[in-house]
């Protein structure tokens, strides 16, 4: 995959989790001085629970810059063809060049091509919605993460998302 920023956009592979780890460790110690979303990332693989054509990272020059994971949602209980977002990390030198933006509107178009149903991510209710993210509660759908503006959903039919509560996978218990 290709943009327009001379990025290349590729699914995960094993050689690239070093790297991925360490632009996920330095995005989200820069954000929210935490670095607990390296070890979810390390959980969702070791579990095989990432969707692996939708796991994608940029490279520049052959070197990672940022990542995105998705990883199949539950509603109700039931699989519902969802998805959730979580996390997506740009190297912070790297920041502010559309790179984020390239893997989501990437991994997306992907899912929207594969079927899925509906996207659910906990993030900044101002970046989001660029993408089509509206707040969860105005669909009727829950989740573990209370219902603030930063739990939100796409859908990736015309059909809106179905209201229930919806889960993420095994490793963010």
């Amino acid at each position: 995959m290709q943009n327009d920023l001379s990025l290349q956009l590729r699914p995960e592979q094993p050689s690239d989790c070093a790297a991925i780890d360490e632009i996920v460790r330095s995005a989200f110690w820069l954000e929210f001085a935490s670095t607990s979303e390296v070890p979810l990332v390390q959980t969702l693989r070791e579990r095989d629970e990432l969707v692996r054509e939708l796991t994608l990272v940029a490279l520049e020059d052959n070197v990672v810059v940022g990542y995105i994971a998705m990883s199949e949602v539950t509603r109700d209980g039931a699989s519902a063809r969802g998805l959730g977002l979580a996390p997506v990390a740009v190297d912070p030198q790297r920041q502010g060049a559309g790179i984020g933006s390239a893997l989501i509107e990437a991994s997306l178009a992907i899912a929207v091509r594969a079927g899925w149903q509906f996207v659910v991510l906990l993030g900044h209710a101002e970046y989001y919605p660029r993408f089509g993210f509206v707040p969860a509660r105005e669909h009727g759908v829950t989740g573990d993460y209370g219902d603030g503006d930063g739990w939100m959903v796409r859908a990736l039919t015309d059909e809106p998302p179905s209201p229930g509560h919806v889960r993420y996978c095994s490793a963010f218990q």
